[in-house]
């Protein structure tokens, strides 16, 4: 399929699944026919911006124009609500690839950008826009500003917690579904409970007396944790998507469980009901899931540790035993003797510093994570500091085939720790090496407004979006078709170092296109230093 086809499918599919779910949300008792407590098409669309990029702005825009001139108001109108709904989607989908949103929200701060940024502050956007459209065309009358506007913004939150979130895991692969018999039936079971017990609660319509006993939603409760304990992100915004939907269903049936006076309050109240439990379901996924997270990541460090250490201690061994072998040779050592021992002894000492870089490595992951990184400041001429980190790493690069090109139009002066900015320049020149394909490396660097930057480009396979925050974590590095070594923690320190000096550490990639490393840094040490370590975003 060629590109141009599958954006038009994109842009198809966005278009067709807005005005369809549009229509099923204005069923629910719309004020003035155009505000109503549940508004799916804002989760489509801020899942389908964040996930497929803001290019699809277009198919938001046109959705929401039809969906809006479908309820009779003059397309003027409609225009000015479209360009809310609009802008609301790109704000939030903005907003969350800023500060590092993770789709498959596998961590407590994916639901909390989740929720702040997406569910509570973009959607101010499209019910400001709404209100103002709605007072200019005379629409809602007979409802308060404010209760218009409230409407119209739990709508539209409700659609991003539901439905973006659904859509936002189970649109990124990550593992592969599990077909086991037991698995299959746990997942029936798990539905029918579901099912059953959410009637009970919301319907209220049984005539068995233990019904009665029942007052209260949470008999729910258990079966939502079995979900998230059991099928992670994935089960929990599928069992708030069912729960969601009986209870939504159940508020115009007489005797229902919110039994406010009107409709529109009963949806309102049920609204707030399913807000609070999916923030909670989603913190209890995510919790467990930095948790697997967690434990993975001990046993890979374990893993990569044990492998990484032992290879150079092989070499070591093999090589101090070439040069003892040719110590205590009996009778007078000959040129070649004397030229071997040598070159043991040169290998064996740049093993043994491989050993102490790995050992380092670890320590430095030690203090970051005690908060006991000491930054020794001193004036620094940054490029002094690169002629010396490239004359040792040239013979290396030219090995590759990745000659380091340094561009420095002049001289850089700062206060800095020596040694952990030339621990940084060292691991991007490393990493450039490592995954530069063989070609070309250009390293730059200069002065302005305060600050020095520092930029380490390679031209090799690139980095994809998913991976350019998990990059930046511990023991984390890019896939490669060819084994690459060291224990994955040179990006994760040196994001570490560049914020204790209040800088920065960034990257910018994409597949195919080589990457580019920024190490920004402020000329002067900041007020206070930092050396408790940040997560990566």
């Amino acid at each position: 399929m060629t590109g141009g086809v599958r954006r038009a499918l994109e842009f198809a599919v966005v278009f067709a699944a807005y005005v369809a779910t549009a229509r099923l949300g204005l069923t629910f008792d719309a004020v003035g026919g155009v505000a109503t407590a549940v508004w799916p098409p804002s989760g489509i669309a801020l899942a389908a911006l964040t996930l497929r990029g803001r290019r699809l702005w277009p198919a938001v825009a046109a959705g929401a124009l039809v969906a809006n001139i479908a309820t009779g108001i003059p397309a003027w109108g409609a225009a000015i609500f479209a360009v809310g709904n609009t802008l609301e989607a790109i704000v939030g989908s903005a907003l969350l690839g800023r500060f590092g949103f993770d789709p498959r929200i596998r961590r407590l701060r994916d639901v909390l950008l989740l929720v702040g940024l997406a569910a509570m502050a973009s959607t101010v956007i499209g019910a400001t826009f709404g209100l103002g459209g709605a007072a200019l065309m005379g629409i809602g009358a007979g409802e308060s500003s404010a209760g218009f506007w409230a409407v119209w913004w739990v709508g539209d939150a409700m659609g991003d917690l539901l439905v973006a979130s659904l859509i936002f895991v189970w649109a990124l692969p990550r593992v592969r579904l599990s077909l086991r018999p037991l698995r299959l039936l746990e997942v029936a079971l798990l539905g029918v409970a579901l099912t059953f017990v959410s009637m009970l609660v919301f319907r209220r319509q049984s005539t068995l007396r233990v019904v009665e006993l029942v007052r209260g939603t949470y008999v729910v409760t258990p079966l939502l944790i079995w979900a998230a304990l059991r099928f992670e992100q994935r089960g929990a915004a599928c069992a708030m998507i069912l729960v969601a939907t009986v209870a939504i269903t159940a508020t115009g049936v007489p005797g229902s469980y919110f039994a406010a006076g009107t409709i529109h309050e009963r949806l309102l109240m049920t609204d707030v009901y399913l807000a609070v439990t999916a923030i909670s379901m989603m913190t209890l996924a995510a919790a467990l899931a930095e948790r697997r997270f967690a434990i993975g990541a001990r046993d890979e460090f374990i893993s990569i540790a044990s492998h990484e250490l032992k290879t150079p201690l092989t070499a070591l061994k093999l090589r101090l035993s070439s040069a003892i072998r040719t110590q205590e040779r009996p009778g007078p050592r000959d040129a070649s003797s004397e030229e071997k021992l040598g070159r043991a002894l040169v290998a064996s000492s740049m093993t043994t510093d491989r050993l102490v870089s790995l050992v380092e490595d670890l320590l430095d992951v030690s203090r970051l994570t005690a908060g006991r990184l000491v930054l020794r400041f001193e004036r620094v001429p940054l490029d002094d500091l690169v002629r010396d980190v490239t004359g040792r790493l040239r013979e290396q690069a030219n090995e590759t085939g990745s000659p380091i090109e340094v561009s420095i139009p002049g001289p850089v002066l700062g206060s800095w720790d020596r040694t952990r900015v030339e621990q940084v320049v060292t691991n991007l020149l490393t990493n450039a090496i490592k995954y530069g394909a063989g070609k070309p490396i250009a390293l730059s660097a200069y002065a302005g407004d305060g600050w020095a930057r520092l930029q380490v480009k390679d031209l090799g396979q690139g980095i994809s979006r998913a991976d350019q925050s998990r990059i930046f974590q511990p023991f984390e590095r890019v896939a490669t078709t060819t084994r690459v070594g060291g224990l994955g923690l040179g990006l994760y320190i040196g994001r570490q170092i560049a914020e204790a000096h209040g800088g920065t550490l960034t990257v910018e990639s994409a597949p195919g296109h080589g990457a580019t490393f920024t190490l920004d840094l402020p000329l002067e040490p900041p007020a206070v230093v930092t050396t408790s370590p940040k997560r990566a975003s």
